[in-house]
C-alpha cells in the first residue's frame, strides 16, 4: 500500500511530537530570499515531498506545474521548490525550523490546518485579509472552510484541500444479510441495527469498522469517535481555552462505542490497535471481509487504477457511501480538516506569493490537487466540475457532506486531548468491564494531569 494513502489520512493530525514542535526545532537550513526585500526575485515556496500527495510522481508533478504556470505570468521572478521529505512531524518540525530565523522562512508554504494557530500566533505567518477581497475564490469558500485559518479576525491561511467522512458500506455484504439497499440510516440505532443483522447472518465478517484506541493518534479520532460526538447536541471538543473532558456528547458517543465491542459488532483489538488501522478498510473492503465502516473521503480515489495498484474496478458497484447522522437524526455529521496556503511575515516579496497562491486556487490546479492527494477542494463550484466528480465515485457527495463537518481544533494542545480520548476508547476495547464513567475519568486525569486542572471542563 503507498505511503500516500497514510497520508490522506493524516490531513488534520496532530502528535504528541507535534505539540513540542516549535519549541524543539533550532538550527539552520536553506539560505531564503532576504525579509528586506520589496520585489524580491526569487520567491521560495516549502512543500511536504513524499507525504502528503498520493505519490512523490504526482507531488513533483502538482507543484511543477503551477511554479511554470507561476513564472510565465511573472516573467523575472522564479520560484525555487523547497521539497520538505519524511512524516507529518517532519514536515511541522522542519518547517518550525524554517520560520525561526526569518532569512530562511519560506515566502509560500503548504501547512496543515492543526499548525495554523500556533504559527500564527508565533508570528511567523502575514495575514492575507487585504488580498481575499480582489480574488474569485475565497467567496467561494463554504464559512466552515474559511473559519480555518481565521483567529483574531485575521486570516493567516487558506485551504488547499479537506478530508470530511462519511459512512460506507458493501452493498452485497447487505444484500446477502437481508438489508434493503441504497441504505439510509437516519440515527446512530439504524447503524446499530444493521451493524447487529450482518453479525447475525454472515459469521466472519467485520459488521462496524469503529476505530478505538490510540494507535493512529489523531487520525483514529478524525475517522472515529469525533465524527460521533460532533453529532450530538454537545458537540465542543474545545471550548474557548479548555477542553471538553465530559458532556453528555462524550458520554453518548462512548456508550455507542461500549455498545459495539461488548455486542462484537467491532474488529479486533490488534486491527484497531495497529499504527495502520486508518488504512486497513481499504483492503478488507474488496476481501468482502468488512460491512460497514466510517471512513474519510478519500477511500473512492484509492480504488482507482490512477492512484493504486492493484486497483479494485468494482469498488463503484459494490459499495455504498451515505453521510454520517447525528445522533438522533435531522443532520449530517461529519470531522473535517485539511492542508493550507501560508505567507511567512518575513516574505521578501508577498505580492508575488500572494499571486502564487491565486494561481493554486484555480479550477485546474485545485481539482488536480483533489484528486491527486484524495481531499475535496475548498471551492464549492468545484464540486459538481466534471474533472473532480468523474475522478472517483462519490466525490460529489462528500463536497455536499463538507459545509456541515466540523473543523479540528487548531491547537498543539489537541494532541494531549487526542491521547486521553484514545486511552479512553482503548481502555473499552481492552476490558469489556471498562464503564463510560471510567473511561471518561481515564480522559480527563490525562489531560488534567499534562495541562492543569484549570484546562479541562464539564458540560452539562
Amino acid at each position: 500500500m503507498r505511503m500516500g494513502r497514510l497520508t490522506r489520512c493524516a490531513l488534520a493530525a496532530l502528535s504528541l511530537a507535534v505539540a513540542a514542535g516549535v519549541a524543539a526545532c533550532s538550527g539552520t537550513a536553506h539560505t531564503a530570499t532576504s525579509p528586506s526585500s520589496g520585489n524580491a526575485k526569487t520567491i521560495k515556496v516549502a512543500f511536504g515531498s513524499t507525504y502528503v500527495f498520493d505519490t512523490t510522481g504526482l507531488t513533483n508533478k502538482w507543484w511543477n506545474q503551477v511554479a511554470q504556470q507561476f513564472e510565465a505570468s511573472h516573467p523575472g521572478i522564479k520560484v525555487q521548490l523547497v521539497p520538505i521529505p519524511g512524516s507529518y512531524n517532519d514536515i511541522v518540525n522542519k518547517l518550525s525550523l524554517l520560520y525561526r530565523n526569518p532569512s530562511t522562512a519560506p515566502d509560500v508554504a503548504e501547512i496543515p490546518t492543526g499548525q495554523i494557530g500556533l504559527w500564527a500566533s508565533s508570528g511567523y505567518l502575514r495575514p492575507l485579509n487585504s488580498e481575499l477581497p480582489s480574488t474569485s475564490w475565497w467567496n467561494e469558500f463554504p464559512a466552515v472552510v474559511q473559519s480555518e485559518g481565521t483567529f483574531g479576525g485575521k486570516v493567516y491561511a487558506v485551504n488547499q484541500g479537506e478530508n470530511d467522512s462519511a459512512i460506507f458500506y458493501n452493498k452485497k455484504l447487505f444484500a446477502q444479510a437481508g438489508i434493503s439497499v441504497p441504505w439510509t440510516p437516519h440515527n446512530w440505532s439504524d447503524i446499530l441495527a444493521a451493524a447487529r443483522k450482518i453479525k447475525a447472518k454472515l459469521p466472519g465478517v467485520i459488521p462496524l469498522w469503529f476505530l478505538a484506541g490510540s494507535g493512529s493518534g489523531a487520525n483514529g479520532l478524525l475517522q472515529g469517535i469525533n465524527n460521533f460526538i460532533v453529532g450530538t447536541a454537545t458537540p465542543k471538543i474545545q471550548d474557548g481555552n479548555k477542553w471538553v473532558v465530559d458532556s453528555p456528547g462524550i458520554r453518548d458517543s462512548l456508550t455507542l462505542l461500549k455498545t459495539v465491542v461488548d455486542e462484537g459488532l467491532d474488529a479486533s483489538e490488534s486491527q484497531l490497535f495497529s499504527p495502520n488501522a486508518v488504512t486497513t478498510p481499504l483492503a478488507l473492503f474488496p476481501q468482502g471481509k468488512l460491512a460497514i465502516a466510517i471512513g474519510s473521503n478519500y477511500y473512492p480515489g484509492n480504488w482507482t487504477k490512477f492512484i493504486n495498484a492493484p486497483a479494485w474496478p468494482a469498488a463503484p458497484q459494490t459499495m455504498g457511501v451515505v453521510p454520517i447522522p447525528t445522533e438522533h437524526g435531522g443532520g449530517i455529521a461529519s470531522t473535517l480538516g485539511g492542508w493550507d496556503y501560508a505567507i511567512s511575515a518575513n516574505s521578501g516579496n508577498p505580492k508575488a506569493a500572494f499571486d502564487l497562491i491565486n494561481i493554486m486556487e484555480n479550477r485546474q490546479n485545485s481539482i488536480d490537487a483533489a484528486n491527486w492527494a484524495g481531499w475535496v477542494p475548498p471551492n464549492k463550484t468545484y464540486w459538481t466540475a466534471p474533472a473532480f466528480t468523474n475522478f472517483a465515485f462519490s466525490q460529489a457527495l462528500f463536497g455536499q457532506i463538507l459545509p456541515h463537518a466540523t473543523l479540528t481544533p487548531s491547537s498543539a494542545n489537541y494532541s494531549i486531548w487526542v491521547q486521553g480520548m484514545g486511552n479512553a476508547t482503548g481502555q473499552i476495547v481492552q476490558n469489556p468491564n471498562t464503564t463510560v464513567n471510567q473511561a471518561i475519568n481515564t480522559l480527563k486525569s490525562y489531560v488534567s494531569n499534562q495541562l492543569g486542572p484549570d484546562s479541562v471542563e464539564t458540560l452539562k
